[in-house]
């Protein structure tokens, strides 16, 4: 988590924008919605939060928009990892994770938006337990999402 800290809190001095991707009918797919949607009180000139669901591909606008320097794509993953174990990753740098499944890869939709924003990109994966349709947030990951939450608040407020 340290690695973690000092990485939101250097990409954090510039305009950034967070993507919550995923599905809250899902388990621990739920993860990115809900993180994203915590952080959206955080909006503001430098800062973007949003809750791109199962269609995070319809929010490009928006992104377009806003002009971040760098963009954050929160979802679950399956890295072989504890769950909970969190992750960031460059987008160039996508190889052996899985992401949960959305209607389009979020190694081709992060490329797009680096050719169409000229921003950074990252993953940042947060390890699943599982994304059966009706289950909630597992503790681990809610735990791991909420820790980001606080990370991310401490250094904008």
């Amino acid at each position: 988590m340290q690695g973690l800290d000092i990485f939101l809190k250097e990409i954090l001095k510039k305009k950034l924008a967070v993507l919550g991707v995923g599905s809250e009918l899902r388990g621990d797919d739920g993860v990115g919605p809900y993180l994203s949607e915590r952080l959206s009180r955080f909006n503001s000139e430098s800062f973007l939060s949003i809750n791109g669901d199962l269609v995070p591909e319809n929010f490009t606008r928006d992104l377009r928009k806003f002009q971040p320097d760098n963009v954050i794509i929160i979802d679950a993953a399956f890295m072989e990892k504890p769950t909970g174990a969190i992750e960031i990753i460059r987008i160039n740098e996508v190889t052996g994770i899985s992401f949960s499944s959305h209607s389009m890869p979020l190694s081709v939709l992060g490329k797009y938006l680096s050719q169409e924003i000229w921003a950074d990109i990252y993953i940042l994966g947060i390890q699943a337990a599982y994304i059966d349709f009706g289950k909630e947030i597992s503790p681990k990951v809610r735990e791991s999402a909420d820790k980001i939450f606080e990370m991310i608040k401490k250094e904008i407020i």
